[in-house]
C-alpha cells in the first residue's frame, strides 16, 4: 500500500512538473495558435508552489525524486524574478542628480471612479483624486477613466482638481452621444506636443501616446488599457460555489469561462502586435504606462516588454500584485522604459479605491537626448 501511495505522489509530482513546465512556454507562443501554454502561464504562481511542495515533501523524505521539480524551478529562474523580483543593485541613479531630469509617473486603473459603487464607500472619487495631488506626479495614466456633462464629472471640472497637471490628453473608446463616455486619459506637468490614439478591434479597451517635452527631451508615453476577460456575474458566482457536484454543470461553466479566457488571451496578443509595432517606431524615448490585463507571464507582457525595462522588476519588491478583485491577485499593471531612462523608488499604492492599486516610479533622463 506505501508503494502505492508513493508511486501515485510521484505521478503527481510528474504532471505538476510538467505542466509547470509547459507554463514556461506562454511568453513565447502566440495563444492563437495553442492557448494551453496561456492558461497554464496564468497559473504559474500556483503550479510554482505546488512544485515547492514536492520539493520539501521529498527533502524531508531524503529521496531523489527531489530533482524532477527541483530542476523545473530553477530552469525558470528568470519567470521567477518576474514574479519576486530579487533587487540587491543600488540606485542607477546618479547621487545629486539633477532635478529637472528626474520625473515621477503613476498608473492608476481608477474603475470609472466606482461610478456603480462597487466598494460601497462614498466620495471614492475625491479619494481617487485626493491621492493623485498628494503623490504629485509629474504623468499621469488612467485607464477606465470617465466624464459625464453632469457637475462633478466633467472633464473640465477634474482638470481642475489636477491643475498641477495642465496639460492632458482623452480618448474614450465608449460611445458618447448620450454626453459621457469611458476610456483612457493622461495627464501631465509638462507640454504634450502631440498625442494620437492607437487603434483597436474593441470597443472598450484602448491604447494612445502622447509626446511629453520633458526638460530638453521630447518621451513618447504610451497608455494602454488591454482586453477584459468580460466575465459575467455568474461566471464570478461560479468560480465561488464550484465544488463539482453536479458534473454536467460544473463542466459547463469551466468551459465557458475557459473559453472567455482563450478569446481575452489572443485578443491582447493581437492588441500587443500593434502597441509593439508603434513602440518600435517610436522617435523618442518610449514610457509604457497600464493595464495589460495579463501577468508577466504572458505572451502579451514580452511582446510589448521587448527592448524594455520593467519598473517592478529594477526596483520593487516582493510579488507587487495589482489587481484586488474578485480573481486571484496578479500583478497585470506596468510601467515600462526604454533606455537611456533609469527608475528608482518603484511603489505600489494600496488603497481600495477601485479593483487595482495604483503603482509609481521616479525615472531619470541622462543627458540632453540629442540624439533624438
Amino acid at each position: 500500500m506505501k508503494k502505492i501511495i508513493q508511486g501515485l505522489i510521484l505521478i503527481l509530482n510528474s504532471l505538476a512538473a510538467l505542466a509547470l513546465l509547459i507554463s514556461y512556454l506562454a511568453p513565447f507562443i502566440n495563444p492563437s495558435k495553442w492557448a494551453i501554454p496561456a492558461l497554464l502561464g496564468l497559473g504559474y504562481p500556483y503550479l510554482l508552489y505546488l512544485n515547492l511542495v514536492f520539493v520539501v515533501y521529498w527533502s524531508i523524505r531524503l529521496k531523489r525524486q527531489i530533482i524532477i521539480s527541483l530542476l523545473v524551478i530553477l530552469l525558470g529562474w528568470n519567470h521567477l524574478n518576474n514574479l519576486i523580483p530579487l533587487n540587491f543593485r543600488e540606485s542607477e541613479i546618479p547621487v545629486n542628480v539633477n532635478q529637472e531630469r528626474l520625473f515621477k509617473l503613476l498608473t492608476y486603473n481608477i474603475r470609472q471612479f466606482d461610478l456603480y459603487h462597487w466598494t460601497e464607500e462614498d466620495q471614492v472619487k475625491d479619494q481617487i483624486l485626493g491621492l493623485v495631488r498628494q503623490e504629485n506626479p509629474d504623468i499621469v495614466c488612467f485607464q477606465e477613466y470617465y466624464t459625464a456633462n453632469r457637475r462633478g464629472e466633467r472633464q473640465e471640472e477634474i482638470s481642475e482638481r489636477l491643475s498641477f497637471l495642465p496639460e492632458s490628453a482623452v480618448y474614450y473608446s465608449t460611445d458618447t452621444k448620450y454626453e459621457a463616455g469611458i476610456g483612457i486619459a493622461t495627464f501631465s506637468r509638462y507640454p504634450i506636443v502631440r498625442k494620437s490614439r492607437i487603434p483597436f478591434n474593441t470597443t472598450f479597451n484602448a491604447a494612445m501616446y502622447t509626446d511629453v517635452k520633458l526638460s530638453s527631451d521630447t518621451v513618447r508615453v504610451f497608455n494602454v488599457h488591454l482586453q477584459s476577460v468580460r466575465f459575467r456575474q455568474e461566471d464570478y458566482a461560479f468560480m465561488d460555489t464550484v465544488r463539482f457536484k453536479y458534473p454536467n454543470q460544473q463542466m459547463r461553466g469551466i468551459k465557458n469561462i475557459g473559453s472567455q479566457l482563450k478569446k481575452a488571451f489572443i485578443m491582447r496578443a493581437e492588441q500587443a502586435e500593434i502597441i509593439s509595432n508603434y513602440i518600435k517606431d517610436s522617435p523618442y524615448p518610449v514610457i509604457v504606462m497600464g493595464d495589460f490585463n495579463d501577468t508577466a507571464h504572458s505572451y502579451t507582457y514580452r511582446k510589448i516588454k521587448k527592448g524594455l525595462h520593467d519598473a517592478f522588476r529594477r526596483s520593487g519588491k516582493g510579488f507587487g500584485h495589482t489587481y484586488s478583485g474578485e480573481l486571484p491577485k496578479f500583478r497585470i499593471d506596468y510601467i515600462l522604459y526604454s533606455d537611456p531612462m533609469v527608475s528608482e523608488e518603484f511603489k505600489r499604492i494600496k488603497e481600495d479605491y477601485s479593483d487595482h492599486y495604483p503603482i509609481s516610479t521616479s525615472i531619470y533622463l541622462p543627458g540632453d537626448g540629442s540624439q533624438y
